[in-house]
C-alpha cells in the first residue's frame, strides 16, 4: 500500500496528491515515504507552517521527466478525434458549395478584422517608443472670455517652461518647440552650385530636445547639439538633400539667405508613428529676444513638454495646472474679463485625442474614426459568425440521419458536441489563415489606392496573433455551439423515419440573428450615404471664394536683405504683367486651406474691457478683387493712400465679433480705440472659408502689407497651363536664384483638406459592402433551410398546380417579413449614428428621408435577389424526385 494512504490532517493533501498523480509507480513509494518522514521531522523542529512549505516545495522539484509515470492512453479517444478532423473535411469537399459559401464569410470577416486591426495598432503606436513615455506630457490651454470658452490652443507661453521647472517639483525636464523655422535653407557646394530647399518641417528647439523625447541622434552629442545659438542637427534624409555623400557635422547652411548655421548633428529619420514630423532643428537661442523669454506671457506659440517623476497622478498635475496662471497675468485677466487654464496631454495620447485643438503640429485627432471602424469591423465578424449558424443550420437536415445513425451506434451527445465544435474550429482556422494571407497581399495594393501606410509585418506581431487565436476558439465556441445543440438533440427514431422539424412559419431564433444582420447591413448602407453625402456638400459649397486657376509661390525668404527682397518683388509684378496668362497677382501671409496661425486679441467701443480674438491677414490691394471676395460696405486698399498702413478691413464675422451690427455702422470706428495703436475700419467684405467645411467660418481683420507675404498667388487663364508655368519658373529662377520656385495649385492644396474624409469614406464604403455580402450569405443559409425542410410541402403544391411563381412568393414572403422589422429597427439607430457623426462638422447636409428609402429599397433589393435565387432553385425542382420516397 502506497504511504499517500496514510492520511494525515496536517499534511498538504492536494500536494500529496499531486506527487502520485506524476510519479511513476516504481518511485513513489520511495520519494512519499522520504517526503513524509522529511515533513514530520520539520514539523516537530521549525513547526507546521513552514514544514508545509517545504513539502509543497519538494514536490514541486521532484516534478522532471525522470520521475513522471509512463502513461498508456486510451487509443480510442484519439481515433474518434482524427475520426471527427476527416468526417469534417469529407464534408468540406462533399459540400463544395456550402463551404466555399462559409468560408467565404469568415474569411471576409476575419479580413476586414485584420485590416482595420492593422490600421488600429498603428494609430496606438504613437509616440509610444518615447523613454517614459508614461511621464511624458505636452502642456496645452484652453483660453476663456467673459467665462466662455474662447479656444483650445496646443501651444501655450515660452514663460511657461522655466516657471514650471521652478515651481513644480514633480517636473524633471521642459523642453520648447518654436514652429517657426520654416523657410529656404541653402548650401553652396565645392563647384559653387547653390543646393536650396524651402523647408516645412524645420523648427527651433530648445538645448534638452533629444533628452526628452526618443528620437535618435546618429551622429553629435544630444547633449551639446543644440545648446549654443545658431547651431543646427538635420535628418539624414535631409543631410542627403544638402550634402550628399559628405559628412555634414561642422558644415555651414544658410536660413534665409543669411543667417548662417553650424551641422552640428544628424538624427534618423522620425519614425512614421510619430506626432512630429521634424526634418531640421535649430537651437532656440537663435531667436532674437531669447533672453526675454522667461517673462514672456502674452506669445503664445510655444509647443511645451514635461517629463514628470515616476508615479505623478496626471489628474494631480493638471488640479494644480488649472490655477497656474491666475498668479501670472492677473491684472490681464481682471482688465480683460478673461482667464487661462493649463492642462496636460499625454504624448501618447497627442495624435488621437487632439480633436479641437487650435494650432496643432500635424494631422491629430483620429480617436472617433478608429472607434468607428471598430465597431464597424466588430459587427462584420459577427455577421459572419452569424452566417456560419444558419448555413450549419440549414444543412441540419441532411445530416439529420448522420446523427441518428452515431446515436444509434452507441454516440453519446458529449461525443456529437465535440464533432460539431472541431467542424468549426477548422472552418475559423481555415478562414483566419485564408484571411491573414489575403490582407498580407492586399496590404501593398491599398496602401496605393487609398494612400496608406499599413504595415503588413505587424500580422506576425504578438498582439495580432494571439487576437487571431483568441478569435479561432470565440469563433469556434460562438459559431459553433448553437449548430452543434440543435443537431445533437434529434431523436433517431423521428430522425431515421424522416419526422424531424415541422414547418410553422414561428419566430425563432435564426430569424432573430437574420434581423441582426441586416440591420446593422442597413445602418451600415445609411451611414455610407451621409459620409458620400457629407463630403460631396463640403467639395459644393460657396467657399466664398474663387480658387479656380490660382498658382501659389512659397515667397522667397532667402535674400540680403529687406530691401533686396522688396526691389526683386517689383522686379518680379513687372515681369509677370508682361506675361501672357497671368490674369493677376497677390500677395498674402497665408492662403484658404493653409492652417493661420496669425491671432490677436482686439478691442471696440463695444468691448472696451474685453479682448476679441480675431486672425489677422497681411494683404496687398489686389487681394479681394483677384480673389472675388465681395466688398459690402467702404472701400479696400489703395497704394496711393499712405495712411492705408493704419487701416484695416474687417469680415462680417469680425465685425459682428467686435460688436458691430452693421456694416455700415463699423465704417469709420477704430479698432483698439483709446491705444496707443489703432486702426481706423475702412471696410468690411463677405466671409469666406479659410480652412474646410469642417470648421466654422473665422473672424478675420485684414492689414496693408503689400511688400511682405508668405505667399505669392498668380490667377492663370488660357488652356495652356504648361507653357505659362514654364514661363513663370523661368523669370522667378532669374530673378530669385537662390530660392527654389516651390508652387502648389490652390484648388487641389485646399481639396487636401478632405483626404481624410476620402479616405473613411472609402473605406466604409467598402466595409458596408463586405457586411451586405456576409449578410446575403446568412440569408441564402436560412432560405435553403426553409427549402430543405419545405421542399415536400413545396413537391405537393407544385403536383396539385402551382406556379413557380406563387411558390417563390410562398418561400420569401415570411423573409419579407424579417426585412420589413430590419429596415424599422435600422432607421432610428441610423438616424441616431448618423446625427452623431454630423456633429463633427461645422456644415453640415441635412440627412433627409431620400436616404433612408433608397437606403432601404436597395437592402429590400438585394435581399430580394438573395432570396429569390434559392426559391426559385427550390421550386423548380422535379416533385416526383422530392415524393418518391413517400
Amino acid at each position: 500500500m502506497k504511504q499517500g494512504s496514510l492520511d494525515h490532517q496536517d499534511l498538504p493533501n492536494w500536494a500529496n496528491r499531486f506527487l502520485e498523480w506524476y510519479c511513476a509507480d516504481e518511485l513513489i513509494d520511495e520519494i512519499q515515504g522520504d517526503l513524509l518522514e522529511a515533513f514530520y521531522y520539520r514539523k516537530q523542529t521549525y513547526g507546521l507552517r513552514k514544514a508545509r512549505w517545504w513539502f509543497i516545495w519538494d514536490v514541486l522539484k521532484f516534478f522532471r521527466p525522470s520521475s513522471f509515470r509512463k502513461r498508456s492512453f486510451n487509443s480510442i479517444p484519439i481515433a474518434m478525434f482524427k475520426n471527427y478532423i476527416v468526417v469534417s473535411l469529407r464534408n468540406f469537399r462533399k459540400q463544395k458549395g456550402y463551404s466555399f459559401i462559409n468560408l467565404s464569410g469568415l474569411v471576409a470577416g476575419i479580413a476586414a478584422c485584420l485590416l482595420i486591426s492593422l490600421h488600429v495598432l498603428k494609430e496606438l503606436s504613437y509616440d509610444n517608443f518615447h523613454p517614459k513615455a508614461e511621464s511624458t506630457y505636452r502642456v496645452v490651454m484652453d483660453m476663456y472670455g467673459n467665462g466662455q470658452l474662447k479656444v483650445k490652443s496646443a501651444p501655450v507661453y515660452p514663460a511657461v517652461a522655466p516657471a514650471l521647472l521652478a515651481e513644480f517639483p514633480e517636473v524633471e525636464m521642459v523642453t520648447r518647440i518654436l514652429p517657426f523655422g520654416g523657410g529656404v535653407y541653402s548650401v553652396k557646394t565645392a563647384s559653387g552650385t547653390l543646393v536650396r530647399y524651402n523647408e516645412e518641417h524645420a523648427v527651433l528647439a530648445d538645448a534638452n530636445f533629444f533628452e526628452m523625447f526618443g528620437f535618435e541622434l546618429i551622429e553629435g552629442d544630444k547633449r551639446e547639439a543644440l545648446n549654443e545659438a545658431n547651431r543646427i542637427v538635420l535628418s539624414e534624409s535631409a543631410a542627403a538633400r544638402y550634402f550628399g555623400d559628405k559628412d555634414p557635422i561642422g558644415q555651414s547652411i544658410y536660413w534665409r539667405g543669411t543667417r548662417e548655421l553650424m551641422v552640428t548633428g544628424v538624427f534618423k529619420d522620425f519614425p512614421e508613428n510619430s506626432h512630429m514630423k521634424f526634418e531640421l532643428i535649430t537651437s532656440l537661442k537663435s531667436w532674437n529676444g531669447y533672453e526675454d523669454w522667461p517673462n514672456n506671457w502674452g506669445w503664445y506659440d510655444f509647443y511645451t513638454f514635461v517629463k514628470t517623476a515616476d508615479n505623478v497622478d496626471q489628474e494631480t498635475l493638471d488640479a494644480r495646472l488649472e490655477t497656474f496662471l491666475d498668479g501670472k497675468k492677473a491684472e490681464m485677466y481682471e482688465k480683460y474679463n478673461a482667464r487661462e487654464v493649463l492642462w496636460t496631454q499625454n504624448i501618447r495620447d497627442i495624435h488621437l485625442y487632439s480633436e479641437g485643438l487650435g494650432w496643432d503640429m500635424g494631422e491629430n485627432g483620429g480617436a472617433d474614426q478608429i472607434y468607428f471602424l471598430s465597431v464597424i469591423a466588430a459587427l462584420i465578424l459577427i455577421i459572419a459568425w452569424v452566417n456560419y449558424v444558419n448555413l450549419a443550420t440549414a444543412r441540419a437536415v441532411k445530416r439529420a440521419k448522420e446523427v441518428g445513425i452515431r446515436k444509434v451506434v452507441g454516440a453519446y451527445r458529449s461525443n456529437l458536441l465535440l464533432q460539431f465544435l472541431v467542424e468549426s474550429f477548422l472552418y475559423n482556422l481555415f478562414a483566419v489563415l485564408l484571411a491573414g494571407l489575403l490582407v498580407a497581399l492586399a496590404v501593398p495594393y491599398i496602401n496605393g489606392a487609398l494612400e496608406f501606410t499599413l504595415d503588413r509585418h505587424l500580422l506576425l506581431s504578438t498582439e495580432v496573433l494571439s487576437g487571431l487565436l483568441v478569435m479561432i476558439i470565440a469563433g469556434s465556441l460562438c459559431s459553433g455551439l448553437y449548430p452543434a445543440f440543435v443537431l445533437t438533440s434529434f431523436q433517431p427514431v423521428k430522425v431515421l423515419k424522416g419526422k424531424i422539424y415541422k414547418r410553422n412559419g414561428s419566430f425563432g431564433f435564426r430569424q432573430v440573428l437574420v434581423i441582426f444582420q441586416f440591420t446593422a447591413s442597413i445602418t451600415l448602407i445609411l451611414g455610407t450615404f451621409l459620409v458620400v453625402k457629407q463630403l460631396n456638400y463640403m467639395r459644393n459649397q460657396e467657399l466664398g471664394i474663387n480658387i479656380d486657376q490660382t498658382l501659389v509661390i512659397h515667397s522667397p525668404s532667402s535674400g540680403r536683405d529687406e530691401e533686396d527682397l522688396e526691389n526683386r518683388l517689383k522686379l518680379f509684378k513687372e515681369e509677370l504683367n508682361a506675361t501672357p496668362g497671368i490674369a493677376g497677382f497677390t500677395l498674402s501671409n497665408s492662403v484658404p486651406g493653409i492652417e493661420n496661425f496669425f491671432i490677436s486679441g482686439y478691442t471696440s467701443k463695444h468691448y472696451p474691457n474685453q479682448l476679441r480674438d480675431i486672425y489677422r491677414m497681411y494683404i496687398d490691394e489686389n487681394f479681394f478683387d483677384q480673389f472675388e471676395i465681395d466688398l459690402i460696405a467702404g472701400r479696400s486698399f489703395d497704394k496711393n493712400l499712405k495712411t492705408d498702413t493704419a487701416a484695416v478691413l474687417l469680415n462680417l464675422n469680425a465685425m459682428n465679433h467686435l460688436g458691430f451690427n452693421t456694416p455700415e455702422e463699423a465704417i469709420g470706428e477704430k479698432v483698439n480705440p483709446g491705444n496707443e495703436q489703432s486702426w481706423n475700419i475702412i471696410g468690411v467684405v463677405e466671409n469666406y472659408h479659410q480652412a474646410s467645411l469642417k470648421e466654422d467660418l473665422d473672424p478675420i481683420i485684414f492689414f496693408y502689407n503689400p511688400n511682405a507675404g508668405n505667399y505669392y498667388s498668380l490667377k492663370l487663364s488660357g488652356s495652356s497651363l504648361g507653357s505659362i508655368m514654364d514661363d513663370v519658373e523661368a523669370k522667378w529662377d532669374a530673378i530669385y536664384p537662390d530660392n527654389p520656385f516651390d508652387y502648389f495649385f490652390l484648388d487641389e492644396r485646399f481639396d487636401r483638406q478632405y483626404k481624410s474624409d476620402e479616405q473613411f469614406n472609402a473605406v466604409f464604403i467598402g466595409f458596408a459592402a463586405l457586411a451586405i455580402f456576409v449578410a446575403c450569405l446568412g440569408l441564402f443559409g436560412l432560405v435553403s433551410f426553409t427549402a430543405e425542410q419545405s421542399k415536400k410541402e413545396i413537391g405537393i403544391r407544385k403536383v396539385l398546380g402551382a406556379s413557380s411563381n406563387a411558390l417563390v412568393m410562398l418561400l420569401a414572403k415570411d423573409y419579407a417579413k424579417l426585412i420589413l422589422v430590419a429596415i424599422v429597427l435600422a432607421f432610428p439607430l441610423g438616424y441616431y449614428w448618423m446625427s452623431s457623426w454630423l456633429n463633427n462638422f461645422a456644415y453640415q447636409t441635412n440627412i433627409g428621408a431620400g436616404i433612408f428609402i433608397f437606403g432601404g429599397s436597395l437592402m429590400a433589393l438585394i435581399a430580394f435577389l438573395t432570396v429569390s435565387f434559392k426559391s426559385f432553385s427550390a421550386a423548380n425542382n422535379n416533385p416526383v424526385n422530392v415524393l418518391r420516397d413517400e
